[in-house]
């Protein structure tokens, strides 16, 4: 059995608190609540369910429109299903974007996400919700926060209610930008720049470059076409996407220093985490969990999650990683979506999904091949299995950079993936003790702050609707222009001053010397009085 991780909380603790969870907080009203999540990734919808679920849970009328509404029904819960918008994305082979810069990925993803936005702005699921919800108005609106300020318009349209933004990553250098939170590339490595918080020169170099270009392309390329967009769709009544990005009540992230690092957050940046991860195991199915049971040496599972297609891998990868695989005494469970795997080992089983979060807290699972996505991350680190991360996309690689700085797993990039480097560091992690009990003692930290993180999400939001917005949680960094935000101007009046005292001193000086100087010209007068 792998060893407790987290001390138990108290049984009067657990009763308390989820008495607490059943019901609104004091002064808390039933109010109606429209969520926006328009990105076509269950990986990022997960999260966003759990919270939206549970304020329900909490009388509270919740409208969700996501490309993944809910399987069973809940009460006070309607979803509007734009599913269709994974179509979109399926375009798109995130494989092959692995080694390019998180930038340039950025810069691949501007144009789907604006046709996706587009697609469903336009789609008749929000046309009817607009027509048939829109002037009952809502209480609070909670928006997806990446580039999706179009969706402003479905914000005004419903009334302007306080505003909750929400990421299912950390945040970006233009998220912490939106609510005025401070943001320091000398430290706080950018998500894109795929760095821990151990910089080089070269690296704060490359971060510093990473958090001024993504602000410089939000500033001068998204926000125009969002802009542009939402004309197209609502018109000239809304303000401008300029306006509503900077008016923000408060700022959810699903990603916690305990897995990123610690940075100076304001009283309205949530830093939350493992919203998606369930406390309790489901059963596995019958043949599934003999399997795992029967792994005398223990099982390695191995998944690139929901968008990273494993079949999409280059030929000569796969290849490499099925013969280090055949190598191995485990046992080895892997998603790969394809029916058939040829050159299948036969340690290696293969399935189109599986049920991560249960195969991950069985005890024979030793290590976790992953792609190294934030959602899989967390799973891992609460059941406390060590991970090799291969990353490729987004946060990806900054999620493994982590894994490797805390000495929770190890780093391997798909350039240099051969069948001994993947051989050998997956030996590491099997028979190393000393990851072993570093991930041991990591997910301790992480279950104990893991535990109060959805409490603590429904405690602001209802903080928020108690208090009809948050605009004295605002900071006053979001009334400055740039220049002043920078302390341009105090630095140039700083040295006009200091030039002007200079030139008066100069001055100063020149008339002292002249009236100090002894005068030549008595003498010279003398001496001609004298020659004549």
């Amino acid at each position: 059995m792998r060893p407790p991780v987290a001390p138990p909380l108290p049984l009067a603790l657990l009763t308390a608190g989820a008495l607490m969870a059943a019901a609104p907080a004091p002064g808390a009203r039933a109010a109606r609540i429209l969520a926006l999540f328009p990105t076509p990734s269950i990986s990022h919808q997960l999260p966003f369910q759990v919270v939206m679920k549970e304020l329900a849970a909490r009388g509270h009328q919740v409208t969700v429109i996501s490309p993944d509404p809910l399987k069973e029904p809940v009460a006070n819960y309607t979803d509007i299903d734009l599913s269709f918008s994974y179509e979109i994305l399926r375009n798109v082979k995130m494989a092959d974007m692995e080694g390019m810069s998180g930038v340039k990925q950025m810069e691949v993803f501007l144009p789907v996400m604006h046709e996706i936005a587009d697609a469903q702005l336009t789609s008749p699921q929000i046309q009817d919700f607009l027509r048939n919800n829109a002037s009952q108005g809502y209480d609070l609106v909670f928006l997806e926060w990446l580039m999706y300020q179009a969706y402003f318009g479905i914000v005004h349209a419903v009334g302007a209610p306080p505003l909750v933004g929400i990421v299912s990553l950390g945040g970006f250098a233009v998220t912490y930008n939106a609510i005025g939170n401070p943001n320091n590339p000398a430290y706080n490595p950018e998500i894109l720049s795929g760095n821990s918080d151990r910089m080089t020169f070269w690296e704060r170099l490359q971060n510093t470059y990473s958090s001024l270009y993504l602000t410089a392309l939000w500033n001068f390329k998204v926000f125009p076409q969002q802009e542009t967009l939402m004309r197209k769709h609502f018109g000239e009544a809304p303000p401008s996407v300029y306006e509503t990005e900077y008016n923000m009540s408060l700022l959810i992230l699903n990603n916690h220093w305990t897995l990123e690092y610690p940075r100076a957050l304001l009283p309205n940046v949530l830093q939350l985490t493992g919203l998606h991860v369930r406390e309790e195991t489901r059963p596995l199915p019958a043949d599934l969990q003999a399997w795992l049971d029967g792994a005398e040496q223990g099982v390695v599972y191995f998944s690139l999650g929901s968008n990273v297609m494993s079949k999409d891998l280059p030929p000569e990868k796969l290849q490499a990683i099925l013969r280090a695989l055949a190598r191995l005494p485990q046992r080895v469970l892997w998603k790969f979506e394809n029916d058939e795997l040829p050159g299948r080992p036969p340690n290696v089983r293969v399935a189109k999904w599986l049920p991560q979060q249960d195969i991950l807290a069985h005890p024979n699972v030793r290590v976790f091949i992953t792609q190294g996505g934030l959602q899989s991350f967390q799973e891992a680190v609460y059941h406390a299995v060590p991970l090799l991360g291969i990353p490729f996309i987004g946060d990806q690689p900054f999620n493994v950079a982590k894994m490797a700085a805390a000495g929770v797993g190890e780093r391997l990039p798909l350039a240099d993936l051969t069948e001994d480097s993947l051989l050998a560091a997956l030996r590491r992690l099997l028979h190393d003790p000393a990851s072993r009990e570093r991930m041991r003692r990591f997910s301790g930290v992480y279950r104990e702050h893991k535990a109060r993180s959805l409490e603590t999400a429904l405690w602001w939001v209802e903080y928020v609707l108690r208090h009809e917005g948050a605009p004295h949680l605002r900071a006053a960094s979001l009334r400055l222009a740039w220049y002043e935000l920078l302390l341009l101007d105090v630095a140039a009046a700083v040295a006009l001053a200091a030039l002007a005292a200079l030139l008066l001193a100069a001055f100063a000086l020149r008339r002292l010397w002249r009236a100090l100087r002894p005068s030549t010209a008595p003498a010279h007068h003398a001496r001609l009085r004298k020659d004549q």
